[in-house]
């Protein structure tokens, strides 16, 4: 992502950058027990046509999911290389001193010694099997991408003459050793590693935002990029590319990169201002260009480029049927002319494409996805955040919920805390006091972000935290009940330390911070509904009361994560909704959940050819 950059290798994290100011390296949990794999949870598995199985949530768009047992971030054993080899030198050097056995790991040191390996940049190769398929590519040269085109089309079984198209991210594999508070400071773990999304087209070119970003090649060298498909259920991946192709040739033409990306406002969050967009792009409206709000940072263009393609069939019929039979028809001619400019030929009648598109696979009718104006856009958001909609004073447009329709549901600040801690600080793996402890470091950075004090801070967080901690005693309180007293003293001071205080505050002569205790105890004030279930557990093994505890913490904590999620910033400037570059990574490792008629599988990593064996 554009930003200091150096030999064309970010230095500066993207939308989700943080600085965390809570210590939370010195505290002295005691060392969990190795979990056990945990039992399969409530997830739907994908189709063979790349889509989900339906669920029980009326748009498969709530994002409650568990990260599944077999997701590769969190899989264990040793990670599987196929393809190419780093070389020693690239490995010392461009990485960052990483092994060639934790190449796209990253490895996480926790309080007392103990540490785990994250497969943050690695993913699924299929048999079980998790790593990277190394595929090397030179800049502007498309016969040195021929392997891989020959692998995407493979992958996605498509004729010599069919379109590519997929999704590159971008990662940094020398940012692979670290604390808690490094991963969430200045390791880019915020964004799991991932610091640029683009778009690969077949023949070594690229596409992204800034639109000469990479000048349109690979520029992998010290960069790889994760290639990663995106698939629709019933709909033929040949159809699918060369709709993401239409849109993304013309949406890319002149596309127009934020002043400050980092806190860039994500606006097209729903189908309906998602469609404005692309109308008000293909008429040329001036906002689009003139306000700087409304331009677009790497993962933002594609993302609107995603949910466009999987939409909008690209034929008149469907434009009249999408945006009125009038306004659709002049915006068919728009956008051939359009794309005239953008590719330097003809939009013809074998460039046409038709589908079901993902609107009308959602149940969803014309007028419930049409694009309002801009006026009404407007005067929505200023609705909303004078509260008229909610109090029944507004009547006027309103556009689908947040996620409705799209290919992922946009990551509010509450889900960048959580998808953080999840990936580098996971209940089962480092307990409840390093959890809560990682989660509040981001304090600072969620006020900043949503305008909020410190009383609504912990308003939402502190529900949230005690049901962690209740979690804590499920899997690691003593079954006896008089050594309760001791382990429950105990545990408070772990976390009293993981708040910020000091081990020698409780030595001789010390003197404890009366607040941060006052927080430890606030946020101990739950276990005794964990110790409440201290008998369904009490003949457990250690693995299984994790895993209990695991469980039994992720099915009571989805209201206080609902109560974030719904907290609206207290500024319409201020940042409210995140499409990051990690968000592709997070689908695939289903920290995010997609549509449930879409599927990204990661197939391979494009490496520069100067840096293999």
């Amino acid at each position: 992502m554009p930003g200091p950059v150096t030999n064309n290798r970010v230095t500066t994290p993207q939308t989700t950058s943080t600085t965390s100011t809570t210590a939370t390296t010195n505290t002295t949990p005691a060392t969990p027990t190795t979990p056990a794999n945990p039992a399969q949870p409530g997830w739907a598995p994908r189709t063979n046509t790349g889509g989900r199985v339906a669920r029980n949530d009326p748009d498969g768009m709530v994002n409650k999911v568990q990260i599944p047992k077999n997701a590769p971030i969190h899989a264990k054993g040793p990670a599987t290389f196929e393809g190419a080899k780093i070389s020693a030198a690239a490995l010392s050097g461009s990485f960052g001193g990483v092994s060639a056995e934790n190449f796209g790991s990253t490895t996480v040191k926790l309080p007392g010694g103990k540490e785990i390996v994250v497969r943050d940049m690695q993913y699924d190769l299929g048999g079980g099997k998790v790593g990277m398929r190394l595929v090397p590519v030179k800049d502007d040269d498309a016969g040195a991408s021929k392997a891989m085109d020959e692998l995407l089309r493979k992958e996605m079984k498509l004729g010599p003459n069919d379109p590519i198209f997929s999704l590159v991210a971008y990662v940094h594999p020398e940012k692979h050793t670290g604390t808690i508070k490094e991963m969430g400071d200045t390791m880019l773990k915020t964004e799991m590693g991932n610091t640029h999304l683009g778009a690969y087209v077949g023949g070594g070119k690229t596409t992204n935002s800034p639109e000469t970003y990479h000048g349109k090649t690979w520029e992998v060298k010290g960069y790889p990029a994760n290639v990663q498909i995106i698939s629709m259920a019933g709909t033929p991946q040949a159809t699918l590319n060369k709709n993401l192709l239409a849109a993304d040739s013309v949406l890319n033409a002149g596309v127009k990169f934020p002043p400050d990306y980092k806190n860039d406002p994500f606006r097209t969050v729903d189908v309906n201002t998602t469609l404005m967009f692309y109308r008000d792009w293909l008429k040329g409206e001036s906002y689009l260009k003139d306000d700087p709000s409304w331009h677009t940072y790497c993962a933002e263009h594609k993302t609107i480029v995603t949910n466009i393609g999987l939409n909008v069939p690209h034929n008149e019929a469907a434009f009249k049927e999408i945006f009125g039979a009038d306004e659709g028809s002049k915006l068919w001619g728009t956008f051939k002319e359009k794309f005239k400019a953008a590719n330097g030929r003809e939009f013809t009648a074998a460039d046409e494409t038709s589908f079901e598109p993902l609107w009308k696979k959602e149940g969803l009718k014309p007028e419930q996805i049409r694009p309002p104006t801009k006026a009404q856009y407007d005067a929505y958001q200023a609705a909303r955040f004078d509260g008229s909609p909610k109090s029944g004073r507004y009547s006027g447009y309103e556009p689908l919920p947040v996620g409705r329709s799209l290919a992922w549901k946009p990551e509010s600040t509450a889900d960048l805390v959580k998808n953080f801690a999840e990936t580098y600080a996971p209940f089962k793996e480092v307990g409840g006091v390093v959890s809560c402890a990682s989660i509040l470091a981001f304090k600072p950075v969620v006020q900043d972000r949503m305008g909020m004090g410190d009383e609504e801070f912990m308003k939402l967080a502190k529900p949230l935290l005690q049901e962690i901690m209740a979690a804590e005693a499920i899997a690691r309180a003593p079954t006896d009940p008089a050594k309760l007293p001791e382990w429950t003293q105990k545990t408070t001071g772990m976390l009293y330390v993981g708040l910020g205080g000091k081990p020698e505050d409780f030595a001789p002569g010390g003197t404890v911070n009366p607040q941060l205790m006052g927080l430890a105890k606030e946020l101990m004030g739950k276990v005794p509904n964990g110790l409440a279930q201290l008998p369904r557990v009490a003949t457990m093994d250690a693995g299984k009361r994790n895993d209990y505890a695991n469980g039994w913490m992720r099915k009571n904590i989805q209201d206080e994560l609902e109560a974030a999620r719904g907290a609206m910033v207290s500024d319409p400037k201020k940042t409210e909704f995140y499409s990051p570059p990690a968000i592709t990574n997070r689908v695939a490792n289903g920290i995010v959940d997609s549509n449930r008629f879409v599927n990204i599988k990661v197939v391979a990593t494009a490496v520069d050819a100067s840096e293999v064996q």
